[in-house]
């Protein structure tokens, strides 16, 4: 026969519950200051990307081309070279015929 477990089982978990031990603080003539936490940099790494790869970043993400030219400080002609769309050609006045 097993032998059962003393102070409660695996469902019981209050029957287990110990005082907790309150310890009091000293308090010293001398208290050094306390020592704030150097900050560091966010240790994430970080990568440059070329203005091709920007603006590719940036479509992708829903933006559109006037928003693009106004964030990256491109021409708009770069930023659909570099999106593969060919500019809109001036419309062809229709030859007249007499």
């Amino acid at each position: 026969m097993a032998t059962p477990i003393s102070g409660g089982t695996a469902f019981d978990f209050g029957a287990a519950v110990q005082a907790q031990v309150v310890q009091p603080q000293t308090e010293t003539a001398t208290t050094a200051p306390a020592r704030q936490p150097a900050k560091l940099e966010s240790a994430g790494d970080t990568v440059k990307l070329s203005a091709g790869a920007q603006v590719r970043l940036l479509n992708s993400q829903g933006d559109t081309i006037p928003e693009i030219v106004i964030n990256t400080a491109l021409s708009t002609q770069a930023v659909n070279s570099y999106l593969g769309l060919a500019q809109a050609s001036a419309p062809q006045a229709a030859a007249s015929s007499k």
